[in-house]
């Protein structure tokens, strides 16, 4: 143990004080970073000088200096297997999860039923290759219910199903337990968001916490955003999200179906529709086509196929959809592959223009 200066800043900012603690030469290497309370101690080799402060205070906004004791780190493994060498049989190693997802400080994990009596392992060593990761969770169901939810198991580390997940200059509170959220779609969304003009309305048909509805509204100062969702947690969240990101005064959460909400509320108002739902999105085409403006507009469509599928069918369906509704369509965009959800299975994401 060493006493040190320590650099003391809200956690969300720690991979950007690293990186300017470097440019500067302050870092110190070979002593545990300190984390309690959303905050995060970071040892630095002396004080600042007032230049180098001033740099500091313009990249990293308010933090604290104080002396503070550091326990020397030991190293760190490069990767899962190196984690957890020795700890589980060699004949199970080949059956470790090669990837996970990490929704804010949680990392989401698929495990092998092979694996299970070796779970607190895995976990632990996921937590020890992550310093960023405080809780580890096992999937132990499908995506399922009115509300998208699956069941989790806590596997490792401390605290809550509750996170706040950051892409985008946005950030995101959510209970990974109550909603849904994909880290994975995060350019896909960013993709959509691009597209969006000035003063265009959009809604958002299956809106979640908001992670298209904010992004839009942060990139687009002049929209004005409907956002959609049958469960009560993710509507709590969402609006909470708009007023974390600033666009209380553009985004209109609406807790109920957007089935429902496109014969009133929403009839005939959007210049662009989003429908982020690939399960049941075919099911609403004639709900996202009343939403839309007499005139027509931008429709986002989702949906899940094979990855053999020919790609002609799935264009066909959809086209057929929307001309059965008595409205012309044209094809802007076919993107087979926004992600793989399952082997040979994937998200199929389509732009339209519909008049």
């Amino acid at each position: 143990m060493k006493e040190l200066h320590g650099l003391i800043l809200p956690l969300q900012k720690a991979q950007k004080a690293l990186g300017v603690l470097r440019n500067l030469e302050l870092s110190v290497e070979g002593y545990e970073l300190q984390k309690t309370r959303g905050m995060i101690v970071i040892p630095i080799v002396r004080e600042p000088s007032t230049q180098q402060e001033s740099i500091m205070r313009k990249e990293l906004g308010s933090f604290q200096i104080q002396q503070v004791t550091f326990e020397r780190s030991v190293s760190r493994p490069k990767n899962l297997h190196e984690a957890v060498a020795g700890q589980i049989p060699t004949n199970l190693v080949s059956m470790l999860p090669r990837s996970f997802d990490v929704i804010g400080d949680i990392a989401v994990i698929d495990l092998r039923s092979e694996l299970a009596p070796y779970s607190l392992k895995v976990g632990n060593g996921i937590l020890r290759v992550n310093p960023n990761v405080r809780l580890v969770v096992r999937k132990s169901g499908e995506v399922s219910g009115k509300f998208r939810t699956r069941g989790l198991q806590i596997l490792a580390g401390s605290g809550g199903m509750e996170t706040v997940h950051r892409e985008f200059s946005c950030s995101y509170h959510l209970d990974i337990s109550l909603v849904y959220f994909n880290p994975r779609l995060s350019y896909e969304r960013l993709r959509v968001a691009k597209q969006v003009e000035e003063n265009e309305v959009v809604v958002d048909m299956f809106a979640g916490v908001g992670p298209y509805s904010v992004l839009i509204a942060k990139l687009q100062p002049t929209s004005r955003v409907y956002s959609i969702d049958f469960n009560p947690s993710a509507i709590k969240y969402l609006e909470e999200n708009t007023f974390r990101n600033l666009v209380a005064d553009r985004v209109v959460p609406l807790l109920g179906d957007a089935r429902e909400l496109s014969k009133l509320k929403v009839r005939g108002i959007a210049d662009r529709v989003i429908m982020n739902l690939p399960s049941e999105a075919g099911n609403y085409i004639d709900a996202a086509l009343r939403i839309l403006k007499g005139e027509g507009g931008i429709v986002h469509f989702y949906q899940f196929a094979p990855r053999d599928m020919i790609l002609d069918s799935i264009k066909d369906s959809f086209k057929s959809s929307v001309i059965g509704e008595n409205r012309k369509v044209k094809l802007l965009n076919f993107c087979k592959d926004v992600r793989e959800i399952a082997p040979g299975k994937v998200q199929v994401a389509i732009d339209a223009v519909v008049s």
